[in-house]
């Protein structure tokens, strides 16, 4: 690959980027033209209400992607994805559970949300010294846990309840506790403090034994990493429910398109996930309106099919 291609691709994001929010707001029941709006009404819908679910569908994408790419070479598997350490399944559980605890409370389940993620980070922690392997292995343990307690609780939940539960966990922009300001800082700190360590990172690709050899603390780094995305994925998940696919196939198709060096990985991982998610939301709202279908359905219908002749053209 010659030096200037991943460059020219990291441009080519940049632009589609800005070209697929600018389109996704101004795309619902009706067309609004964000430079000449027809009225106040419509401006007042194009400002509050469709920018920033973009904007917040945009930020959850990446930092999905941004945790997967972490995941993956601190794991050493490709097939490791942001929910693979079960901090989404705890994430899931602790809104189930708050919802069954407080049914008449609106920001219930998403503070259930944030509080079952950092459960979950923190048992995942305990296991942070065992290794890549063990703690993959510990992580499937932890999800197929949390996916008994999520059952648990599903049982237990008013039958009123059911249909918010369900629509939270096959994921729901329509309307995140988190504001898209906040979450677009949130995004902002997890690329620059990826590109900080990307040369680490290169490094590890390597091998834990070529990695020492050459300098990098291969322990610490892996706690950073651990830690790191999974505060990403908890975020992601409080602000926008279970959105699962974005985070293993995005970095995978970054990686085919500009390399594995994750200078350039990390912030076009981060802009690829914002605009297949901002793709696949804006066509759950659109489609079938005004009724919505689920956005994490969509992100794996659109994505899959894209991973596989992907994979098929570059065997």
């Amino acid at each position: 690959m010659r030096p200037a291609r991943p460059a020219v691709a990291l441009l080519l994001l940049l632009v589609l980027t800005a070209g697929v929010l600018v389109v996704a707001a101004s795309m619902g029941q009706s067309w609004i033209n964000p430079f000449h709006p027809a009225d106040a009404t419509s401006a007042a819908i194009y400002w509050q209400l469709r920018l920033p679910r973009v904007l917040t569908a945009f930020a959850v994408g990446g930092l999905l992607s941004v945790a997967g790419a972490g995941f993956q070479v601190m794991l050493q598997n490709p097939l490791a994805e942001p929910y693979v350490l079960g901090v989404a399944g705890s994430a899931a559980a602790g809104a189930v559970g708050c919802a069954a605890l407080f049914p008449n409370v609106a920001w219930a389940m998403p503070a259930g949300a944030f509080v079952g993620a950092s459960l979950g980070i923190g048992i995942v922690g305990l296991f942070a010294s065992l290794g890549p392997v063990r703690l993959l292995l510990a992580g499937v343990v932890l999800a197929a846990f949390w996916a008994a307690v999520l059952a648990l609780l599903l049982s237990l939940l008013p039958a009123r309840e059911l249909g918010r539960a369900f629509g939270w966990m096959l994921g729901d922009l329509s309307a995140s506790p988190l504001s898209p300001t906040l979450l677009l800082v949130v995004l902002g700190i997890s690329v620059l403090g990826g590109l900080a360590v990307s040369t680490s990172l290169d490094r590890l690709l390597l091998g834990e034994k070529q990695a020492r050899a050459l300098g990098i603390p291969v322990r610490r780094l892996h706690l950073g990493l651990l830690l790191g995305a999974s505060a990403m994925t908890a975020v992601a998940v409080t602000a926008a429910g279970t959105i699962g696919f974005v985070g293993l196939v995005i970095p995978h198709m970054m990686r085919m398109l500009i390399g594995p060096m994750h200078r350039l990985l990390i912030p076009a991982a981060a802009l690829a996930g914002g605009v297949l998610l901002v793709t696949a939301d804006t066509a759950a709202r659109t489609v079938v309106a005004p009724a919505e279908l689920p956005v994490g359905v969509l992100t794996a219908m659109i994505g899959v099919p894209v991973f596989l002749a992907l994979l098929v053209q570059r065997r």
